[in-house]
């Protein structure tokens, strides 16, 4: 008996109605965990570089974590990965809600869908039951509307669905696959590639147990994280609502990128919101909500703009929407945000598509005949709205910023691939160019093209506070980091850049500890986010995970498992064509002047960071694993495929972490 994960996995095949059953392969879930781990490695066996985004070979990927469903807090989540159209690249989404512990809780750890149907339709999962259902009634309809009539035909209230929008359904870049508890896949076109097959929904009910090893042991080490998880959860009082003040407030910066300048009414209207967003918390606001088993609520419940639904807010959902457009308004950042739950978009990306057209119009490249007669002006709700439904429709100028800045960029011409703000081609959070060398590390290399796979609570909270409070923290037990980074971390922050080596060390720890977030399914708030999160813990998710699987798993070999998937990961983009020349940041960071405290970044010395960030890693100046690292963490397959493309680095000398 498998201990911890469900034990079969199901793979459906679209394009000729054929759905089969079968164990889950031991070996590659006791080498990969999970999740992103278990995902990755499939896409690398039968995703190829031939395989376009849009083939009907490329695959949906939906997997658990090794802890997802089980009775550990906040170990709820499941990883959609798949070849994105963005980006090209392996891409992935970690969905917390409900979604995976139902389909946990109905025997399956992961499933794997294939091929093309030739109408609409949607997947329903009932334990054993498992069957393709005709979504031609469905189609075009918004998610949550397409949720309730999937539940009504059903007759149960209690499936868990994820479904796409307008946006998935006409493979617009930046759509997402949406969970009715304010949980998402929304980065890198995940909704898109559902489109593409057809595929309107996943709906599940699970009622099955799932085996742990040692139940005892795995009470007694959830007791010890709720206890040590207080810290973490009292930060998230209004949460959402002091994310959306401190971001937009402290983001000047960010507002102007595109524009190069902000106002000074901007300014004022910033003011007032930060000074007044607890007063439109308590009008508004009816409750908070978590995900399941999860003792943080991180999530704000408010009514949405749009329709009768109610919308979950969580973190930058409201906020980007301000950032990119400069309308500094609440009630905007809400509509904004319920045209995206409408259509099932991705926020981010969206809030970057209309700050780049509004820019270009500025600018002269975009004009009234390009945009059938729409002034696009900064400041004006109306403009940004309109841009939305054209976006969504794929209609005249949403046609083209549908496809994502960098391709539309290409598309209009004139100049304008001068002026798009990505990463590898994906739209970064807005948020995340405010000019801090610790936060772009992150956002050029991690495989997620943003800060949450790098950073962390401790560095960005806690390291800036006085050393009297840093040696409190360590002396109270929360510095989870190798002893030998306290030298770092009682050193001050340095905002220059220049004294790197700390940072890099904690940027490729985070990494390695954010990996495991993702093969065991716990929330990444837990993990990495709040300044005392309990799962930074290694030796905890060792023994955690050895108590659910009896799998004999230690500090030493969890690592080896984190970094393995990291390399993986890896491999699958550089056999798809990246090197050090995609693990940078836009130009503009570099160019544009930085607010206080932080001084101006160049070009020279963020190489240098990257040489040493490639160097702990063991991956060579190119940016490419060696072939020693590779077989350091049990990938000697990836090496040798690596090698007979001729893309294998040379071995290096170990380098000391």
């Amino acid at each position: 008996m498998l201990y911890g994960w469900a034990g079969a996995e199901l793979e459906i095949d679209l394009s000729r109605g054929k759905i089969q059953k079968r164990a889950t392969d031991r070996n590659l879930v006791e080498t990969y965990l999970g999740g992103k781990g278990t995902n990755a490695r499939i896409l690398w066996d039968r995703v190829p570089p031939q395989v376009d985004a849009f083939s009907p070979d490329n695959l949906l990927i939906i997997g658990n974590g090794v802890l997802t469903g089980t009775m550990v807090p906040s170990a709820n989540h499941t990883f959609i990965t798949f070849k994105s159209p963005v980006t090209g690249l392996l891409a992935y989404s970690a969905v917390g809600g409900f979604f995976g512990t139902a389909l946990k809780h109905a025997g399956y750890d992961t499933v794997i869908i294939s091929g093309k149907s030739p109408v609409p339709v949607y997947l329903w999962i009932d334990d054993d039951r498992v069957e393709l259902r005709d979504a031609s009634h469905l189609w075009g309809k918004a998610p949550f509307e397409a949720q309730r009539l999937i539940r009504q035909e059903l007759n149960d209230d209690d499936v868990e669905i994820m479904c796409i929008g307008l946006a998935g359904e006409n493979r617009v870049y930046a759509a997402t696959i949406e969970e009715r508890a304010g949980a998402s896949a929304s980065r890198a076109g995940p909704g898109a590639v559902m489109g593409d097959k057809k595929l309107k929904a996943i709906a599940v009910k699970g009622t099955k147990d799932i085996n742990v090893a040692d139940g005892a042991r795995l009470v007694e080490l959830c007791d010890w994280v709720l206890v040590h998880s207080a810290p973490s959860r009292s930060q998230r009082l209004n949460y959402c609502e002091w994310v959306t003040a401190g971001l937009v407030n402290t983001n000047l910066w960010a507002i102007g990128h595109f524009s190069g300048n902000v106002s000074p009414e901007v300014q004022r209207k910033v003011r007032e919101l930060s000074a007044h967003i607890d007063d439109y918390a308590r009008k508004f606001k009816t409750r908070d909500v978590a995900c399941y088993n999860c003792p943080v609520r991180c999530k704000s419940v408010y009514p949405s703009s749009v329709d009768d639904n109610s919308i979950i807010l969580k973190c930058q959902h409201s906020n980007v929407a301000m950032i990119m457009s400069q309308v500094i308004d609440f009630d905007y950042g809400m509509k904004f945000f319920s045209l995206c739950l409408k259509y099932g978009l991705d926020d981010v990306s969206l809030g970057n598509y209309i700050g780049f057209a509004i820019d270009l119009y500025q600018r002269g490249i975009l004009t009234k005949e390009d945009t059938d007669g729409l002034e696009l002006e900064w400041g004006k709700p109306e403009v940004v709205f309109a841009l939305i439904e054209k976006i969504a429709r794929r209609e005249g100028i949403g046609d083209i910023l549908a496809n994502g800045v960098y391709r539309a960029a290409r598309q209009i011409g004139r100049g304008a691939e001068n002026y798009t703000y990505d990463v590898k081609k994906l739209e970064p959070l807005p948020y995340d160019v405010s000019g801090r060398p610790n936060v772009a590390l992150p956002i050029a290399t991690i495989d997620k093209a943003d800060r949450t796979r790098g950073c962390s609570g401790t560095i960005d909270q806690v390291w800036k506070q006085p050393r009297a409070e840093r040696e409190a923290y360590i002396k109270a037990g929360y510095f989870q980091y190798p002893k030998e980074f306290e030298k770092y971390f009682l050193a001050d922050f340095d905002h220059s850049g220049v004294d790197y080596e700390g940072l890099c060390q904690f940027n490729v720890y985070n990494e390695e500890i954010l990996a495991l977030t993702d093969m065991t399914g716990l929330c990444f708030f837990l993990t990495n986010f709040g300044g005392y999160p309990p799962f930074s813990n290694r030796p905890l998710l060792a023994d955690l995970i050895s108590a659910a699987t009896g799998l004999d798993i230690d500090e030493d070999e969890l690592t080896k498992m984190a970094r393995r998937v990291m390399n993986l990961v890896r491999a699958y983009n550089v056999r798809e064509g990246i090197s050090r020349k995609d693990d940078n940041m836009p130009k503009i960071f570099f160019q544009k002047s930085r607010l206080p405290p932080y001084q101006q970044f160049d070009e020279t010395l963020f190489n240098k960071w990257l040489d040493r960030y490639y160097e702990i890693k063991k991956w060579d100046k190119n940016g490419i694993p060696t072939a020693e690292i590779l077989e350091e963490v049990g990938l000697d397959e990836v090496r040798k495929e690596l090698e007979a493309r001729g893309l294998l680095a040379m071995p290096r000398a170990s380098v000391s972490v």
